[in-house]
């Protein structure tokens, strides 16, 4: 029994006008109406119908990361192992299912509070994803749409919970000042990592990995062109080697918008300990609000 992919993340908003901008102008995604009727857009990275659904509200942050599992049966083998481990676990509404284009939809916390979806039967609408911009596409299909970085001050119990409890992998960590595990449960490196750091939004930040380096470049060159916050120049990771930058999201989080990720051999694969984040460049500013690598 394990998870898939990361299906899909949900933000909600005070400026939905700035996400879309955001989205399809500078990241290139391409924005639908959400078909629940929320007030809510759905932006597309592939053939499904939703990856990042952003809904209108008076917070800025994380509403769910949903995590795909193959079908009804490790649906409910997942739910249980929840319930096993003492975790609150709320079954979704055929409306909120119909939001999340799925045919079923469990909601729980992990031990940092943050908000997670299991979900399975994605719902396809067999419309093609056009990019606004032209980038040539991104790489999902069995990595999924990319990976979040979740606040964890508790890493024993994170590291933990989804090991035990959800069946991730750990690749590796770092240890400092601020520590982080980086969690598999595919061939990329990670879905998911937990950081021992406080976030005001609940999201570090989330990656979304571009098929070239030069559609890299465009996105960075219409980052600068739009204005706006670059948290990270260009750089390579050391665990992932991926090669990216970091923006400042309107919600006060970033995006990590990268190329050129590797993907784990799980016959080969030894877990380490990384001392550095990367080979060269992600040079951080910071600015307003909060991220980390």
């Amino acid at each position: 029994m394990s998870i898939r992919t990361l299906g899909y993340v949900v933000i909600e908003t005070c400026d939905l006008d700035a996400w879309r901008r955001f989205a399809c102008d500078t990241l290139g995604l391409m924005a639908t109406p959400a078909p629940d009727g929320g007030d809510a857009i759905h932006l597309r990275l592939d053939d499904r119908p939703v990856r990042i659904r952003v809904e209108r509200s008076d917070r800025e942050g994380l509403v769910a990361a949903g995590w795909e599992v193959a079908d009804s049966d490790a649906f409910e083998s997942f739910i249980a192992a929840l319930k096993a481990a003492d975790v609150d676990v709320e079954i979704a509404s055929d409306e909120l299912c119909a939001a999340r284009g799925a045919r079923g939809v469990a909601r729980f916390r992990d031990p940092g509070d943050n908000p997670h979806e299991l979900f399975y039967g994605t719902i396809y609408d067999h419309q093609p994803f056009i990019s606004p911009v032209g980038c040539s596409g991104f790489q999902t299909a069995d990595l999924g749409m990319g990976h979040v970085v979740l606040p964890m001050m508790d890493m024993a119990a994170g590291r933990e919970f989804f090991k035990n409890v959800l069946g991730f992998r750990v690749s590796d960590t770092l240890e400092g000042p601020v520590s982080l595990a980086f969690l598999r449960c595919n061939p990329r490196h990670h879905s998911l990592a937990i950081a021992s750091l406080p976030h005001p939004t609940g999201l570090v930040h989330f990656m979304l990995e571009l098929k070239t380096l030069e559609d890299v470049g465009r996105a960075l060159d219409r980052v600068r062109a739009a204005g706006l916050h670059l948290s990270a120049t260009l750089g390579m990771h050391t665990n992932d080697r991926m090669v990216s930058f970091y923006v400042r999201s309107p919600s006060g989080f970033d995006v990590e918008v990268g190329c050129h990720g590797i993907r784990v051999d799980e016959a080969t694969w030894t877990t380490g300990e990384i001392t550095a984040p990367s080979f060269w460049g992600h040079h951080w500013d910071f600015g307003k609000g909060e991220s980390s690598e």
